[in-house]
């Protein structure tokens, strides 16, 4: 059924798009368990492969190399083809990929199982993102961008923390089994309560593209976020291993620790849609929120630089590193606002679609740099002052980059 999603926002019950909210946030922990396993069971990983850290690394970010390879078209196929059915099918074949990794066994299989799960996982955001802002009344935007974002912080928090408690008792390949469950009932979820969504296009499919393609919001918007996305999967990729180089002793532990970032980017993900909704309240503009969450993000991977180097104990090292996720995750709920705002048609998941390609480019480099930066100074510190250098850039392009008009109303 082709629905005009801007009317059914206005004609929906008041509480609709909190079940679409929480629906979603369920999709993306599912998909998180099965992202996060890697960086939680990398150390048994690593050593039945026989891995460095360069090649560790590369195996951790392959994910996002087919991820970012599929934001665009998946944005293309939601507005085509219905964002509802396009978005289960990926939750699906998810839960395949899970399966395909359990059944590696060789770091090429393995490599070649994790492009599948960055495939199949790329449905997602752009269509997502843009069911969202179709069914979230406007002066909500920037908090229910925000929260319904919250499942990849769950998601962290849930699949470092059961990844490495499960990891102490079994075999990492059935740890993926396990987490194959999920995407499958999210997805079924989805289908039964989630309304169809495929908002009709004022213009022709080929324009669109273009409209979407030259808008220069967006591309300031993507290139800003790989810088936030860098900082966050360099902690996501490599929490574990930093936190048991701290003195955290096993696996299990050091899981645990790590599965508190989640709850940092959950705390970051709403203050940062809730300040940049009352930011706009009071004239205040959205990117001027943007601007400072970079700063403060920049500010917070110093610090964790810093701990490191002078060989802080694990409790200081995960307060700089929980400063990261809240700083970092900060800039989501006022970025896909400002999206949302932009391109208010049928051409929406294709903008998410876009903006989250370029933006991964940042979770595809920054993990490996990192992991090739540790093999050479025998430090995880060098790491992240690169991130803080680049979340600077991030801030520079955010404060120069002026406010445009709105692409699509």
């Amino acid at each position: 059924m082709r629905d005009d999603t801007l009317r059914a926002a206005r004609m929906a019950p008041a509480h609709s798009y909190h079940l679409v909210w929480a629906l979603l946030v369920f999709a993306w922990v599912a998909n998180y368990l099965v992202r996060m396993a890697l960086s939680a069971l990398l150390p048994p990983i690593m050593a039945e492969l026989e891995l460095s850290y360069t090649r560790a690394g590369v195996l951790a970010t392959a994910f996002f190399y087919a991820y970012a390879g599929m934001q665009f078209p998946a944005g293309i196929l939601g507005d085509r083809f219905g964002r509802r059915r396009v978005l289960a099918i990926g939750l699906v074949a998810g839960a395949l990929a899970s399966g395909a990794t359990a059944l590696a066994g060789s770091f090429a299989a393995l490599l070649l199982a994790r492009l599948f799960t960055g495939a199949s996982q790329g449905f997602l955001f752009s269509n997502d993102r843009a069911i969202i802002a179709s069914v979230t009344p406007p002066d909500k935007l920037g908090l229910g961008q925000a929260v319904s974002f919250t499942g990849p912080g769950l998601g962290i928090s849930l699949g470092l923390l059961l990844a490495g408690l499960l990891g102490e008792h079994l075999p990492w390949r059935w740890v993926f089994v396990l987490f194959s469950v999920p995407p499958v009932v999210a997805a079924l979820l989805i289908v039964r309560f989630v309304p169809a969504s495929r908002a009709p296009g004022t213009t022709s499919r080929r324009a669109g593209l273009r409209l979407v393609v030259g808008a220069r919001r967006l591309w300031t918007l993507g290139v800003s976020g790989a810088t936030a996305m860098w900082a966050q999967f360099v902690l996501v990729t490599w929490a574990p291993l930093l936190f048991m180089e701290s003195g955290v002793g096993d696996l299990g532990r050091a899981g645990v620790a790590s599965s508190v970032l989640g709850l940092a980017a959950v705390l970051g993900l709403v203050v940062g849609g809730w300040a940049s909704d009352r930011a706009l309240a009071v004239g205040i503009a959205r990117r001027t929120v943007l601007a400072v969450a970079y700063v403060a993000t920049t500010t917070a991977a110093a610090a964790s630089a810093v701990a490191i180097d002078r060989g802080a104990s694990p409790v200081v090292l995960a307060t700089t590193l929980f400063a990261i996720n809240v700083f970092g995750w900060s800039v989501w709920g006022p970025s896909f606002a400002l999206l949302g705002d932009a391109f208010k048609g049928g051409d929406l998941g294709t903008a998410f679609g876009l903006m989250n390609a370029i933006t991964v480019i940042g979770a595809i480099v920054g993990p490996a740099i990192t992991g090739w930066s540790r093999d050479l100074t025998g430090s995880f510190a060098t790491g992240l002052w690169l991130s803080a250098a680049v979340a600077v850039a991030g801030a520079v392009i955010v404060a120069l980059t002026p406010p445009c008009a709105t692409a699509r109303t």
